[in-house]
């Protein structure tokens, strides 16, 4: 049987298939309108979803005593988290910037899910390490922006400067990894050869780098590692100066 077609102010309606080109527009429409409240209401709390998400990775090691489940599902998981955690930063800046972000996200997601299978290859963890780095340094980037900017010290601004440093201890964990991998056995005590252990222990060298802490256990062992762990260790010290700079300048300001 043939079905008629006929025009309206809707636009060309097609009765056999009950489209019309307009109407999926409007609905189009409708779901990037919802997409935007969405993306709009995760950027107010975004600080608050990224320090969660950053507190997650670096420090639920602690509660997991199992490393192979840590290795297998909760590590993951924990990045997966930093990743969808990470959408709601970000503000619309360049054609470039956006495409580099967008670019770096979805890489940021299917590492971990191919996590067994790219870190076996020496070339592919060279490649999936410095995305992360590029990747946390364009958030951190973002966020440095942004609680600069304010006039104001909010909450929003505090929780901001926490996720700034430990996202400065995630990029640090990312290059001393990619250090041991174009140059094995950079770092004196720690698990050469074995990734997810080396992660762990290169995370806890950050931490006490970034600190000036120090102990001493898992130390350089060649002038490039030494030259990085200089580099964040005087990030680190830096940062908490310029922050407590920048946080009474706001408050005088206020006054």
């Amino acid at each position: 049987m043939d079905y008629p077609a006929c025009t309206s102010d809707l636009g060309y309606f097609d009765f056999k298939h009950k489209t019309s080109p307009r109407l999926k527009l409007s609905k189009k429409t409708v779901l990037f309108g919802m997409i935007m409240t969405v993306q709009q209401r995760v950027h107010v709390f975004r600080f608050e979803i990224l320090l969660f998400a950053l507190v997650m990775l670096l420090f639920n090691k602690m509660f997991v005593t199992d490393q192979n489940f840590y290795v297998d599902y909760v590590w993951p998981g924990n990045m997966l988290l930093l990743g969808l955690a990470s959408v709601g930063v970000f503000k619309e800046r360049g054609s470039f910037i956006r495409g580099l972000k967008n670019i770096l996200f979805v890489l940021s997601l299917i590492i971990p899910l191919l996590a067994h299978l790219i870190f076996k290859d020496k070339t592919f963890s060279i490649l999936a390490v410095s995305v992360y780095i590029l990747y946390y340094g364009l958030i951190f980037e973002e966020v440095m922006q942004q609680i600069t900017h304010r006039d104001e010290v909010t909450l929003s601004i505090v929780l901001g400067s926490f996720c700034g440093y430990l996202l400065l201890i995630l990029i640090a964990v990312f290059s001393f990894l990619l250090v041991e991998t174009l140059i094995p056995q950079s770092f004196f005590h720690t698990s050469h050869g074995n990734i997810p252990l080396l992660y762990n222990e290169l995370t806890y060298f950050s931490m006490v780098t970034i600190a000036s802490v120090g102990y001493g256990d898992i130390t350089p062992a060649n002038d490039t590692a030494r030259l990085l762990s200089s580099f964040f260790g005087i990030a680190g010290q830096f940062y908490m100066v310029a922050l407590v700079g920048i946080i009474i300048s706001k408050f005088s300001n206020i006054k």
